[in-house]
């Protein structure tokens, strides 16, 4: 210590002690190697925000979320009157659309698990449903998730549908997008 306060200006500036530079080295060198490392890390962020922005603009990411989330609730029940109730009523070309059917089985007798929603509309040959049959006793409602589709080619408007579910009917506008 005594030696370090009785240095010159030349002798500790200039002549440097080796011990003391290669500890500056070796900080020198961390430092270029916090550098890199930090670089890496904000390219691997940019091109995460990248294929999450790309992901948006072409439709993956929100045809994932909607993957992701349940089949909506019809937000009116099913009455005697009208004893099919379903939510949503469009569908988009060429991809399934999750729909819930309501029925309120108002037939003399119980509906069979082999029964399940059918989709006709007068202008669109193919619409496809896919569901699985639930057994409806008499004047109990359950509901049914079905996944409808319609093929590409299809003009974006709306049509005149009919969904039938066992022998009830119930006509209805189908907006296709």
């Amino acid at each position: 210590m005594v030696l370090l306060r009785n240095m010159t200006f030349f002798d500790k500036y200039i002549n440097k002690a080796p011990s003391k530079t290669a500890k500056r080295c070796h900080k020198m060198d961390k430092k270029g190697m916090e550098l890199s490392l930090n670089m890496i890390i904000y390219v691997i962020l940019g091109l995460v925000f990248l294929g999450v922005a790309l992901g948006f603009i072409t439709g993956y990411i929100p045809q994932l979320l909607d993957s992701l989330k349940g089949f909506p609730q019809p937000s009116i029940p099913p009455t005697s009157d009208k004893p099919i109730s379903f939510i949503p009523s469009y569908a988009i070309r060429n991809r399934d659309v999750k729909m819930t059917v309501s029925f309120l089985n108002t037939e003399a007798g119980d509906v069979p698990a082999t029964v399940v929603p059918q989709i006709r509309c007068s202008d669109i040959p193919d619409v496809r449903v896919k569901a699985s049959g639930l057994n409806v006793p008499v004047g109990e409602v359950r509901d049914y998730h079905i996944l409808v589709w319609v093929p590409k080619t299809t003009t974006p408007a709306m049509y005149a549908c009919t969904m039938t579910v066992s022998q009830t009917e119930d006509t209805f506008i189908l907006e296709v997008k």
